[in-house]
């Protein structure tokens, strides 16, 4: 994992190994404690050769970050220095939120075995930094959902949006409130959130059938409100996004003439009941028109009728948007006199994208988009265990975007998903797996190889082009050896492993194939070829029989 911007100040150069010995902390409030152990660290010795001590300081250089000029309860000063016995690190915190990230930094650096010399800045750049389950398709588990939470914390992501369009309750049944078991089930995630630090957001979507004009349906919103507010919830979102663009009812289009109006008048007249409940409480609104330009006369007006503070979600340009840039961000500011809160399409693969695996690292969004957008939202995929590799790479985008590098994180991320041990079998697999709004070619490790096999084989060394074969044909055999192995990750793979298990015969084939050019070995590659292509689950994205008819005279 590349050092992060933040840790510049410190020295590396003359960084230092300390010996893997146990690790003791001294000045840990518990609720910190608590916060790591949920985030699946293991507890600290009470002795130890590597000796962290906290220290509470509330002072500018623990609250303010000079380079986004925001206060924040996120900054720390870490220092390493190393001692006879193995290292001393000590970490100034003003709040708790960023003490618990600076351990999970120390965490870090500990596992790659390098400490820094002197002392560092600790910090993000985005203010808000999270995920979504906001995805058509099955919710999580209930299991998942718990898990998600704590991994989204391990790695330093502050904000969650509760937003499942397949729960009921959220969507079609907005009135209705949750039964007694489902309440229970949001309360304890509210809670797990919290000791975890992270915001939870509770998203409502009425828009499918509200009577806008009438008092009672503002009522019915807040009665539902009130329950969750009573399971611990204590920020919310109002998503008018999916829905109809004319009004449906007739003493709608008699109150208000347009819908604009009408969601303006909504989302103001909701703003001011959640404060009235609770003064504290976020909003964020997500418009019916949720991407483009941000000077349309929808979101315009939309934005221009909601209080600053409230915030308004943005896909940017498209609704899976490939690029997500700075002068877009202060394009839609200027028009809408609200930064934009990016809810990101990536990872998402539903709808026309569900035969996609999205496991490519985040790409595409401006080193210095944190200047001009509040933060950014992740919607994931309803693959639980598939969506946290690209989210590792987006936690690290958000936390140090001017130092993030994509493939050193994802790289990062597949260790931290299958274990170093297995991280280059399944490299073999997850290259073929990036294919996105993101990125339209695939497979580029593979097809570096190809080039290389290609390029041989057109000189007439034969020799060569049959050793990059085999050594790939090696590579695809670690891999399915991996892909048999049982995990809730393989699971949810499935779909593009067994396609993938044909590209390995397909592979394990060519050399025999171009070696005896005879009839039958080359109908039986065709027919492995004619397999691997009736399969629907998108893995390379080139035509194999026009990439192999150089080889082996394919038409």
């Amino acid at each position: 994992m590349a050092v992060s911007s933040s840790w510049k100040q410190a020295d590396f150069s003359r960084g230092f190994a300390p010996a893997a010995h146990s690790v003791c902390a001294f000045g840990i409030p518990g609720e910190v404690l608590e916060a790591r152990r949920l985030a699946g660290r293991s507890e600290y010795a009470e002795t130890g050769d590597i000796v962290i001590q906290a220290i509470c300081e509330t002072s500018r250089r623990t609250r303010y970050i000079d380079k986004t000029r925001m206060l924040s309860d996120e900054k720390t000063l870490i220092a390493c220095d190393q001692t006879d016995r193995g290292a001393a690190i000590t970490i100034r915190y003003a709040h708790n939120r960023g003490l618990f990230y600076a351990l999970l930094e120390v965490d870090r650096l500990l596992e790659e075995g390098l400490l820094p010399r002197g002392e560092a800045e600790h910090y993000p750049l985005f203010g808000v930094r999270g995920y979504i389950e906001g995805f058509y398709g099955r919710p999580w588990s209930f299991e998942q959902k718990k898990g998600m939470l704590a991994f989204a914390a391990s790695r330093r992501m502050n904000t969650h949006y509760y937003a499942p369009k397949d729960d009921p309750y959220h969507r079609d049944l907005w009135r209705e409130l949750y039964p007694p078991e489902e309440l229970s089930r949001l309360a304890q995630l509210a809670s797990l959130a919290a000791k975890l630090f992270v915001d939870f957001h509770y998203c409502i979507a009425p828009g499918l059938n509200i009577r806008y004009s009438d008092p009672a349906e503002l009522e019915a919103l807040m009665s539902k409100i009130r329950q969750i507010y009573g399971a611990g919830v204590r920020n919310f979102g109002l998503l008018l996004d999916d829905i109809g663009e004319e009004l449906a009812f007739e003493e709608d289009r008699a109150a208000f003439g347009e819908t604009i109006d009408a969601h303006c008048d909504l989302a103001c007249r909701f703003y001011e009941a959640l404060k009235n409940l609770d003064s504290g409480i976020v909003l964020t609104v997500c418009p019916m028109q949720y991407f483009g330009k941000g000077d349309e006369y929808y979101i315009s007006s939309l934005g221009r009728s909601l209080p600053p503070e409230v915030r308004v979600f943005w896909t940017g340009r498209d609704i899976c948007s490939r690029e997500l840039t700075s002068q877009q961000a202060a394009h839609f500011t200027r028009h809408t006199l609200h930064r934009p809160l990016y809810w990101d399409n990536y990872p998402v693969n539903d709808a026309e994208m569900y035969n996609e695996m999205h496991l490519g690292p985040l790409i595409g969004r401006d080193p210095d988009l944190y200047r001009y957008a509040q933060g950014l939202i992740a919607n994931c995929m309803e693959y639980c265990e598939c969506s946290k590799i690209p989210l590792t790479t987006i936690a690290d985008y958000l936390w140090d975007s001017e130092g993030y590098d994509p493939e050193t994180s994802w790289a990062y991320a597949i260790e931290q998903a299958v274990g170093k041990q297995d991280a280059a079998a399944f490299a073999v697999f997850a290259d073929h797996l990036r294919t996105s709004c993101l990125l339209d070619n695939n497979s580029p490790s593979m097809q570096k190889v190809f080039a290389s096999v290609a390029q041989s084989f057109r000189a007439g060394n034969i020799g060569a082009a049959l050793a990059g074969v085999s050594s790939y044909i090696e590579a695809t055999a670690q891999c399915v050896q991996w892909i048999k192995k049982d995990s809730a990750l393989n699971r949810e793979l499935s779909k593009w492993s067994e396609k993938f298990l044909v590209f390995s015969d397909i592979v394990a084939k060519l050399p025999e194939a171009a070696l005896s050019g005879e009839k039958s070995d080359i109908d039986e590659l065709l027919a492995l070829i004619d397999a691997y292509e009736a399969k629907p689950a998108v893995l390379t994205k080139f035509n194999i029989r026009q990439e192999l008819g150089g080889f082996l005279g394919l038409s």
